[in-house]
């Protein structure tokens, strides 16, 4: 069985439509849907509660505690063999699961799996991205795609077969659930951005790799979760805050101070991104991240 887990932020419409692609697509004796309300307004809450059903369940959380928290929360309470993580906006247009699951289950070192993301309009969109690193800031992806295509697969010429990738997007992720838990999940202190690279790192340590399964599709509107409270500034913030916290965690501490170097001397260049230098200067790699504007505190009753 496949434990579907959609997170849910203010998106309830998106999130309807995602819940009846897979009922369409997916035969009922196969999966479960765990729907996780990341701390969103009541009035989505309410819609969200429609969607309950045999096959359907519903969490409430009194917080966003961002991507992973909510995402870890839903897997705890999944039963499946197998853990497929959904962006709210993500529709199935056939049944992309079952090729997925045979796939894993013939291939035992493959830890996670995606595949071939579709744009509405029926475009193909890039399925994974490379892992970022001193020489691709300096010299870009294009390069290393042309010179070295078996180590750096074209992210917009996808071979026609299965392929390993350092990471998948985090729109579509389908994990065995061994798998999940013997890396231990998400780190749940990124609030948002990079999981997919934090993930891809933790499973190629332990031996597992990341694949892209490019004979099934879905479609993904990209970017129709993000929270349109927040600013473009607060975005680009929090891009960049995940981005340094997770490439100290999986780099010493010379190499991070390089690559963070490295992003300090693009952004002096850029006038119009110098709002981000004191998160570059002292490296605040989490002190400043949404979760605390975000984060609301749950109601307290009235003390008598």
């Amino acid at each position: 069985m496949v434990s579907f887990v959609i997170l849910d932020y203010n998106s309830s419409q998106l999130t309807a439509r995602c819940v009846q692609s897979i009922r369409q697509h997916v035969p009922s004796s196969h999966y479960e849907i765990i729907i996780v309300d990341n701390g969103g307004q009541t009035g989505n809450a309410l819609q969200l509660d429609k969607l309950a059903a045999a096959d359907c369940r519903i969490v409430h959380c009194h917080i966003n505690g961002g991507f992973g928290l909510g995402n870890q929360l839903g897997a705890h309470l999944a039963k499946g063999q197998y853990l497929c993580f959904l962006n709210s906006d993500v529709e199935l247009t056939n049944d992309c699961i079952t090729p997925l699951t045979t796939y894993l289950t013939s291939h035992p070192r493959t830890g996670c799996i995606t595949p071939r993301q579709t744009r509405p309009d029926g475009k193909p969109a890039r399925s994974f991205r490379h892992n970022p690193a001193i020489r691709h800031r300096i010299f870009g992806y294009r390069l290393f795609e042309k010179l070295c295509p078996h180590q750096y697969p074209s992210r917009d010429n996808m071979p026609e077969t299965p392929f390993n990738v350092p990471q998948i997007n985090g729109s579509f992720m389908l994990f065995p659930s061994k798998t999940f838990w013997a890396i231990g999940g998400f780190d749940t202190n990124i609030f948002l951005f990079y999981e997919e690279y934090d993930l891809g790192m933790r499973l190629r340590r332990k031996g597992f790799t990341c694949t892209v399964y490019p004979q099934a599709t879905f479609l993904h509107c990209h970017g129709a979760t993000i929270d349109k409270t927040q600013t473009h500034r607060n975005i680009r913030r929090e891009l960049l805050i995940s981005q340094i916290y997770v490439y100290r965690k999986h780099h010493t501490c010379l190499h991070a101070l390089a690559y963070q170097s490295l992003l300090l001397l693009e952004h002096l260049f850029r006038p119009h991104h110098w709002y981000l230098l004191p998160i570059l200067c002292r490296g605040e790699a989490l002190s400043r991240s949404l979760r605390h504007t975000t984060w609301q505190k749950p109601e307290q009753p009235e003390r008598a």
